[in-house]
């Protein structure tokens, strides 16, 4: 790569020719250096002269991982993602999940239909996320403001965000599914937003760039969780703030992962031993937070740090089987008992985290 265009605000972007129109006029940086970027000659990847490294692109969207995600290689999220792309046009949302489902050889075939359900709910989820971020943004009326999702994943909170915000820019570290989620904007009508494929731990983009960051159900799949909260941090402008959804270690329910109990009580080296004998799924990569933990972490990056209860959505309940309705209903109710309220933060299922006040990095 020794033909490089320079590229920058300053100078007016010039892009890739095949990146989606969504990202035209969004400024990257090396994911690693944080430095400015080239792009080749030929204009089909972008490329770091300090780490002389170079970015592809695959179906119009960037590839600024660092390493790969946590379940396929490079090459095998490489032709899973061709296979994504020449079906996106074959099949709607629902059914191309379930098309992704049937060469999936690392998902246990039980847990298939349960993921299936949970992307399909996923923006039921959402709109109770939205619904919160509003109670608590001190944003004024008519302020323009950027948001930030780490770890977009199908493009849930993505699909009704764009309806809220002036820009929303979804990240992942799976290239696939960033192309799977195209398919829930094609159905709902929706112009394809901004999308990224980058490791959480090494955001492209230039400090302070965003008023808002998500990161949904995401830290549980970080290799660094304390690395991905200072990028977060550095990313977000001054007055921002970091919303997380993580499911709690130590809760009572049934882990949304594997739908098994009490894995989050055994010895972390046990875990994924335990989870395999099972039911033959790779917890490996799984790994959660305890309330102590997560707020030792989020204090380093944050001065501001509030935890709050999730919220039950009646309508999802329907999905799911008795023995969790009931579970969810006796939830509902120990909720609003006072006496219960900080007991149940330690157990709770999950917690919906609002982040504020990012101290300074020395």
């Amino acid at each position: 790569m020794s033909s490089q265009l320079q590229f920058g605000p300053e100078q007016g972007l010039i892009q890739p020719l095949s990146l989606l129109p969504s990202l035209r006029q969004i400024a990257f940086v090396c994911p690693l250096c944080k430095g400015p970027l080239s792009i080749t000659k030929t204009r089909d990847a972008y490329y770091c002269r300090s780490c002389e490294r170079g970015y592809s692109l695959q179906g119009g969207i960037p590839d600024f991982r660092v390493y790969p995600d946590p379940y396929l290689s490079f090459e095998e999220d490489h032709k899973r993602t061709e296979i994504m792309l020449e079906a996106l046009n074959r099949y709607e949302f629902k059914e191309l999940l379930e098309y992704y489902w049937t060469f999936s050889d690392i998902t246990p075939v039980a847990l298939r239909p349960k993921f299936i359900r949970n992307a399909i709910l996923g923006e039921q989820r959402a709109r109770h996320v939205v619904n919160l971020l509003e109670k608590q943004s001190s944003q004024q009326r008519g302020a323009k403001q950027q948001v930030l999702e780490v770890g977009s994943g199908t493009g849930n909170f993505l699909a009704l965000a764009t309806q809220h915000y002036d820009q929303v820019i979804g990240t992942d570290i799976a290239m696939r599914w960033l192309h799977v989620s195209r398919r829930r904007f094609m159905d709902l009508d929706l112009p394809v937003p901004p999308l990224v494929c980058c490791c959480a731990e090494y955001l492209p983009f230039p400090d302070s760039s965003f008023d808002l960051v998500i990161a949904s159900s995401t830290l549980e799949f970080v290799r660094g969780r304390e690395e991905t909260l200072a990028e977060c941090a550095r990313a977000l402008k001054s007055s921002g703030s970091l919303h997380l959804n993580t499911v709690n270690r130590f809760s009572l329910a049934i882990n949304p992962y594997v739908y098994l109990w009490g894995v989050g009580f055994l010895p972390e080296r046990l875990q994924a031993r335990y989870v395999k004998w099972r039911i033959g799924s790779n917890y490996e990569p799984i790994k959660l937070f305890s309330l102590p933990a997560l707020m030792k972490a989020a204090k380093k990056h944050f001065r501001s740090v509030v935890f709050l209860l999730p919220e039950v959505d009646s309508s999802s309940l329907k999905q799911f089987s008795r023995a969790t309705r009931l579970q969810a209903q006796a939830y509902r109710v120990i909720k609003k008992l006072p006496v219960f309220k900080t007991l149940l933060k330690w157990v709770a299922p999950s917690w919906d985290v609002i982040l504020k006040e990012r101290r300074r990095i020395s």
